[in-house]
């Protein structure tokens, strides 16, 4: 009776709705998008990342009430990955007898669904996905092809798969319907290969939220002859991990036609018919070579005295000291501006600080016919030069049009030729602290001991520059909250943060010929013990930033005992700019003496990446890491130092593949002193590169037009 009464209900509730737009990117209660039991062909948006917590549970053959936490992003257009963890219980020890009597399940599984793309939109959409992929103990495994057409309000979804489930679901045929009524109210109608559900996804208002955030509800009615309940409930938090100001960015237009000039700078008239040719052939070549090239003016034509170019000058540093730059040189010339500049400041992304000083050069300087050359360094070592022509950067300020720019790593420093501003103070970068302050976990999930195991610290790293390249480095943690089994005599104590000091060390940059920089760290460092050692790491970049080598030392010799660890790393990465995609590898020896390889995709969202890993040391495991910045694009400064939060912290959640038991592995791949790298510390983690910024020019423009008040 209770069944046929929810029925009539939804019945009228779906008469009395009124039509609207639909949203793609449902989640199901199983991870992938798809109405609630099956999946459909769309897939979870460009930058999405899903959370979802609901109590229909497969457990055996049965449905029953319990647990299911998943997990979904969307990596690029047309692929999503997720993940989901299923358990009868949340603290339950599966290793007591009770638990056993209770027969629970606790599981980790990943899946994947792919849309391919040579199907025409307006046909259909199609796609094929796999369920717990590769997993020690495969409960949830399935393979599917699902095809989806949209009529007006309607999304008639028809599939096939294959399982090994003993709920059957998905396995042969199966199919569903769902309504978008509204705006906020979507009703759907499916056979999963099994059983017929019912159900209701409730969309809460985007007015209510923030423009990154969207919450949904779901309640499902499922007439499975083993299901333990009739109706199980679900909400769902959908997080956009490429924000409005990032994905919204005004496209470049074109560059216009650039002048070469090359006449006498003493004689500023120029024969028409040689100007155009000029620009003529500057075009082709500039098609031919795929990328812009670098003219410089041989003409001034501006009348400004060198009196008003110092004033323009001192006037520009003032507004870069207000800015918190630090180590700031300015000089120039009558044709030319030069900067040499130092950024603590903007540490979540390098382009910020690079868009605002060359928006405010272009702002001050606003001389027909000057080039500029803008040094960016880190402790006076070099990272990147940019040199372009202030016409076309102020064109790109005002109407978007692409800058014609010269970037490179290796850096050429020229100092003839200019009249440096030596007025008022550089801020210098030296004997100022910078404090990080983060949090820090470490945990199990999905273990025989409960769902979620966790010890929750606060992690402050205060680093002090004392000359070129150099400074001091102190870590430490302060323990926040654990759980019961990170807790005194419990089988995760071990683990459990160190209250207090975990590391001091000298660490030094610098460069060598050929685009080689190094990193030395020597000092102390705990880790379950006292150790003192060092690491080196050595890193090579080609100049445009696509590839990049990089290999790491390390010896550490126990301060309690008789012992010592070797470590070694040779790793090497391709970057994808235009994709926002890197693909790297890496080989060698770790610090728990476990030793292997490791093979990585990362995923670029703004700001915020997401890496899928596959690693093969002491066991194989396939895991999902989440990088995000805990810091504001600009960070708080003052003249006694820098106050900032983690701009790259980092959790991942992994599981063993192609073994009978999933058991669990702390520690794997680590490497000491691992806070700091060449990658981070000056590439402004692998992005500070000509490929990355000629891919990502829309961005110096909004970083200007965003900061300059």
């Amino acid at each position: 009776m209770r069944k046929k009464t929810n029925t009539m209900i939804w019945s009228c509730f779906i008469a009395s709705s009124p039509a609207m737009a639909a949203i793609t990117d449902n989640q199901s209660f199983y991870g992938y998008t798809g109405l609630i039991n099956i999946p459909n062909a769309y897939t979870a948006d460009f930058g999405s990342l899903h959370t979802q917590y609901n109590n229909q549970l497969e457990f055996r053959q049965d449905i029953v009430d319990g647990h299911n936490f998943t997990i979904n992003a969307g990596v690029f257009k047309g692929l999503e990955v997720g993940g989901k963890i299923a358990s009868v219980s949340i603290h339950d020890n599966l290793f007591h007898e009770t638990a056993k009597d209770n027969k629970q399940i606790r599981d980790l599984s990943f899946n994947a669904k792919y849309q391919l793309p040579f199907v025409p939109h307006e046909w259909f959409s199609l796609a094929i996905g796999a369920q717990d992929i590769g997993g020690a103990a495969n409960n949830y495994k399935a393979y599917y092809a699902v095809a989806t057409k949209r009529l007006g309000d309607f999304d008639l979804t028809l599939g096939a798969g294959s399982t090994d489930n003993l709920t059957n679901r998905l396995d042969g045929a199966f199919a569903g319907v769902q309504w978008h009524a509204t705006d906020w109210l979507s009703i759907t109608a499916e056979h999963d290969g099994e059983a017929a559900s019912s159900g209701v996804k409730v969309h809460v208002p985007k007015k209510w939220l923030s423009n990154n955030l969207a919450i949904s509800l779901a309640a499902n009615y499922y007439d499975h002859k083993q299901s333990e309940d009739d109706i199980y409930f679900g909400v769902n938090l959908k997080y956009q991990l490429n924000k409005s100001e990032h994905k919204n960015y005004r496209p470049v237009k074109p560059a216009p036609q650039m002048v070469s000039i090359t006449s006498d700078s003493n004689n500023p008239k120029v024969n028409a018919a040689s100007l155009t040719s000029q620009r003529s052939q500057q075009a082709e070549n500039t098609v031919s070579k795929g990328k812009p090239s670098l003219l410089k003016s041989k003409v001034v034509t501006h009348n400004a005295t060198d009196s008003e170019l110092e004033q323009t000058a001192m006037a520009f540093k003032a507004a870069l000291l207000a800015d918190g730059f630090e180590n700031i040189h300015v000089g120039y010339s009558l044709s030319s501006v030069h900067i040499i500049i130092e950024n603590h400041v903007f540490n979540q992304n390098e382009l910020d600080a690079i868009g605002l000083i060359l928006g405010r050069l272009q702002a001050h300087f606003n001389y027909p016919g000057m080039d500029f050359n803008l040094v960016l360094q880190k402790l006076e070592v070099p990272q990147i030069q940019i040199s372009g022509q202030l016409d076309e950067y102020r064109d790109f300020i005002q109407s978007g049009s692409a800058p014609n720019l010269a970037i490179t790593n290796r850096v050429n420093i020229q100092h003839g030729g200019l009249t440096w501003v030596n007025f008022g103070s550089t801020n210098s970068p030296y004997y100022k602290p910078r404090l990080t302050l983060s949090p820090d976990i470490v945990k199990g999930v999905a273990t025989e001991l409960g769902v979620l195991d966790y010890s929750l610290a606060l992690k402050a790293q205060l680093e002090v520059p004392v000359w070129q390249g150099g400074s001091f480095v102190a870590t430490g943690t302060q323990g926040v909250a654990t759980s019961d089994d990170f807790k005194d005599n419990k089988p995760f104590t071990r683990f459990r943060h160190k209250d207090g000091l975990t590391s001091l060390t000298y660490k030094q940059n610098w460069q060598l010929s050929f685009n080689i920089y190094n990193q030395t760290q020597i000092g102390y460092y705990y880790d379950f013990t006292d150790y003192l050692g060092f690491k080196h790491q050595s890193m090579w970049m080609s100049e445009d930033g696509r590839h990049q080598v990089s290999a790491q030392l390390g010896y550490f010799d126990y301060q309690d005992y008789d012992g010592d660890k070797t470590v070694y790393n040779t790793s090497y990465q391709y970057n994808l700019s235009e994709y926002d995609i890197s693909l790297s590898a890496s080989v060698g020896k770790f610090f728990n003496k476990d030793s292997g390889y490791k093979l990585t995709s990362k995923f670029w969202f703004g700001d915020t990446s997401l890496d899928i890993y596959y690693l093969d040391t002491t066991g194989r495991f396939v895991g999902v890491g989440l990088t995000v910045p805990l810091t504001p694009r600009k960070d708080y400064t003052t003249p006694y130092g820098v106050l900032k939060g983690k701009s790259n912290w980092r959790e991942r959640i992994q599981t063993r593949v192609g073994n009978d038991a999933n058991t669990v592995a702390f520690g794997l791949a680590q490497l000491p002193f691992n806070d700091t790298s060449i990658e981070t510390e000056l590439f402004n983690q692998s992005r500070l590169s000509e490929s990355y910024i000629q891919h990502h020019l829309p961005r110096l423009r909004e970083a200007y037009n965003t900061f300059k008040k």
